[in-house]
């Protein structure tokens, strides 16, 4: 009767961690990744010394970024070199693990804020990884929030 039992609570146990480990060993795309759920090829990549220009690109990007949530007003809180960007041991973290140091130490971060949704932090930051390609355009793979 004991071992009845054991093998029925170790079927329930099997069922209730299936899903989960099915979920971690999918080969699902990133949800935060913006280019169909791809990391940017990093021979597609110019090298990322400066941040010029990038204000300007952001003019461009942001909008795209953001176009399905129609955020307005929107307003630059940061910019840095990802590997120096506020909280590396998150930022810099989540890019190295998704697509690589490389890429990570090819990228920008930037910080967006939409004061519409002050005073709620959460919801009025909003955080992109930009980077350029060979022809030397801006263009953001990554979307925190």
């Amino acid at each position: 009767m004991n071992y009845l039992r054991v093998i029925i609570y170790m079927c329930i146990l099997g069922i209730l961690i299936h899903p989960q480990i099915s979920f971690a060993e999918t080969d699902e795309e990133i949800p935060f990744l913006i280019n169909n759920g791809k990391c940017p090829n990093s021979q597609n990549l110019g090298h990322v010394s400066s941040d010029k220009g990038l204000i300007n690109a952001l003019n461009t990007i942001i909008p795209e970024v953001y176009k399905e949530d129609n955020y307005n007003g929107w307003k630059i809180e940061t910019i840095a070199h990802l590997p120096k960007a506020p909280h590396p041991e998150a930022y810099y973290a989540m890019a190295k693990h998704y697509c690589g140091e490389e890429i990570a130490n090819n990228s920008w971060f930037v910080e967006v804020l939409f004061p519409q949704y002050l005073p709620s932090y959460d919801a009025s930051h909003r955080q992109i990884f930009v980077t350029k390609n060979k022809q030397g355009q801006w263009f953001a793979w990554f979307r925190f929030h």
